[in-house]
């Protein structure tokens, strides 16, 4: 298994990861590429317009991805960031988990691997668990949960929207 991360830190800090079989991604990142306009170079959900976006969602949907979302409300960016990767390894250390992919923050880059590094030996994974931080342009996967953080903090229709893709919730503290 794969986790494709990203994150929105509109309300606090939420977490969202796209998990997917690696059988899967080929059809995934084709489905997504195929949904990008003419020049786009990938679809960032908050410079959508809205019927795009229920578009987007509509395609999510019926790919072979399963989301989990971890939400750390109360904390700031900084604090909850790392609790809310120690929390998201923890979890997926109960997969068949060999690679994270985040989208590549150069801020929280050296921050994150540190996370990582620790939270993989505390759940006994680092030996099979390999991460990068990509550029979302560079991995297609990582539009998903960049659609459904985004989803989800706006609020509204919105958060029905992406519901059938979300496994998980988990509030952090």
């Amino acid at each position: 298994m794969q986790a494709f991360i990203d994150e929105n830190t509109v309300r606090g800090i939420m977490v969202v990861a796209a998990v997917a079989d690696p059988s899967a991604l080929e059809h995934a990142r084709r489905t997504l590429a195929g949904l990008r306009m003419k020049g786009q170079e990938r679809i960032h959900f908050k410079s959508e317009r809205d019927s795009r976006r229920r578009a987007i969602c509509s395609a999510l949907v019926t790919l072979d991805v399963q989301v989990r979302v971890y939400h750390a409300a109360g904390l700031t960016p900084k604090l909850g960031r790392p609790r809310c990767l120690e929390t998201l390894v923890g979890d997926l250390a109960e997969l068949p988990i060999s690679r994270l992919v985040l989208e590549q923050d150069d801020s929280t880059v050296k921050s994150d691997r540190r996370v990582l590094f620790e939270a993989a030996g505390k759940h006994g994974i680092r030996e099979q668990l390999t991460y990068h931080h990509l550029r979302a342009k560079q991995e297609p996967m990582l539009w998903i949960p960049d659609a459904v953080a985004w989803c989800l903090a706006k609020g509204g229709e919105w958060p029905d929207r992406v519901r059938p893709l979300i496994t998980k919730t988990v509030t952090v503290r």
